[in-house]
């Protein structure tokens, strides 16, 4: 065991890509469930039932849930040039 603050060997520590892909894609995910229970809010208003609001709020957290995780891997990047796997 190490000490004075030295990482362990498996740890590779917080990135600033990861950081940011993360901020980035639970904005994203927010923005897109707020959409999803704007729209469902006016529905609301046309056919006057709470049904829309509850299914597009239900539909807009997978929707919201995707869009982030999405976003998040697009700002963090794939490793595509193979730079993850010669670091295993």
């Amino acid at each position: 065991r190490r000490w004075g603050g030295d990482r362990l060997a498996g740890d590779r520590g917080l990135r600033p890509a990861n950081l940011a892909g993360a901020v980035v894609g639970i904005v994203a995910g927010a923005v897109v469930l707020l959409g999803f229970i704007g729209l469902g809010i006016v529905l609301t208003s046309r056919v006057d039932s709470p049904v829309p609001v509850v299914v597009l709020a239900l539909g807009g957290v997978y929707a919201g849930w995707l869009v982030g995780v999405i976003v998040y891997g697009a700002i963090r990047g794939g490793g595509t040039d193979g730079q993850e796997a010669r670091e295993r």
